[in-house]
């Protein structure tokens, strides 16, 4: 990869191109003059309707994901010191599917793309992905590319499978387990998405391995890492902070590294 490609990743992250900020714009400008738009909440609705009998209204899935401190208080109600007790709070807590919905609902991904333009047919991972929000957005959006997503067995990956059934989805599903044999990655990959999760997990530094050992030659990885222990925000992740961050830079070219200013994510490339 020139020295060009580099600038126009430094370009793309920070603009993370215009399409996407004027269709946020606009999205959001709709919402202000028209209200929320009832339908963010149709899979979550649905999911719990079908799955777990559950009838919620669209008003009553809002108040769902506007609950902050439902999970922070779920994550004290008992201990989590073992991996097998912070994986089990992830089977235990069920409002991600509409809280991450909520939250991304004025989220364009165009960007992620753009990072891998020079690949014909881009493998894409999103690792640790929720309720794979970002990688349906993408699947919609741009069928040329391949797609996976890995996440420990939780309400939200129940979500995931029932969606991939459901919508036809062509993303491949991988379950990840606890330890350094439990990162599934056995394939290679264009562009590796990692945001919102090292700092959950005991073992970063294993992860941010996979990740550099898993990127293709000139493959890009985007991820963060927050430094804000305590709760669910695991003290055991922060201790391995430094070590994951020198992994990554001793392996990668570094466009952004994770504690730059300008913005939590990190931007590296595998030369």
């Amino acid at each position: 990869m020139t020295s060009g490609n580099y600038g126009r990743l430094r370009h793309l992250y920070k603009y993370k191109t215009m399409h996407d900020h004027v269709e946020r714009a606009y999205l959001k400008i709709r919402e202000h003059l028209f209200g929320l738009d009832p339908s963010v909440f149709e899979k979550p609705i649905l999911y719990y309707s079908e799955v777990k009998k559950l009838q919620y209204s669209p008003k009553q899935a809002l108040q769902r994901a506007l609950n902050k401190n439902e999970h922070k208080q779920a994550w004290f109600a008992r201990p989590r010191h073992t991996v097998e007790e912070i994986f089990q709070f992830y089977t235990e807590v069920d409002i991600y599917p509409f809280r991450q919905t909520y939250i991304k609902r004025h989220a364009t991904f165009r960007w992620y793309l753009e990072l891998v333009n020079h690949t014909p047919r881009p493998r894409v991972l999103e690792y640790g992905c929720g309720s794979a929000i970002l990688t349906e957005w993408l699947c919609d959006r741009f069928t040329h590319a391949e797609y996976t997503i890995a996440d420990i067995p939780s309400v939200t990956l129940d979500f995931v499978r029932w969606k991939k059934a459901r919508f036809n989805y062509p993303y491949t599903i991988l379950a990840i387990g606890p330890g350094k044999s439990g990162i599934p990655l056995r394939e290679s990959y264009d562009l590796i998405i990692c945001e919102d999760v090292l700092e959950h997990t005991p073992n970063p530094d294993e992860i941010a391995q996979a990740f550099v050992d898993r990127l293709r030659p000139r493959g890009v990885l985007v991820v963060n890492f927050l430094n804000a222990p305590g709760g669910e925000n695991l003290e055991s992740a922060a201790a391995l902070r430094e070590e994951t961050k020198k992994i990554l830079e001793r392996n990668l070219f570094a466009i952004k590294t994770i504690d730059q200013p300008d913005g939590n994510d990190g931007l590296y490339v595998k030369e």
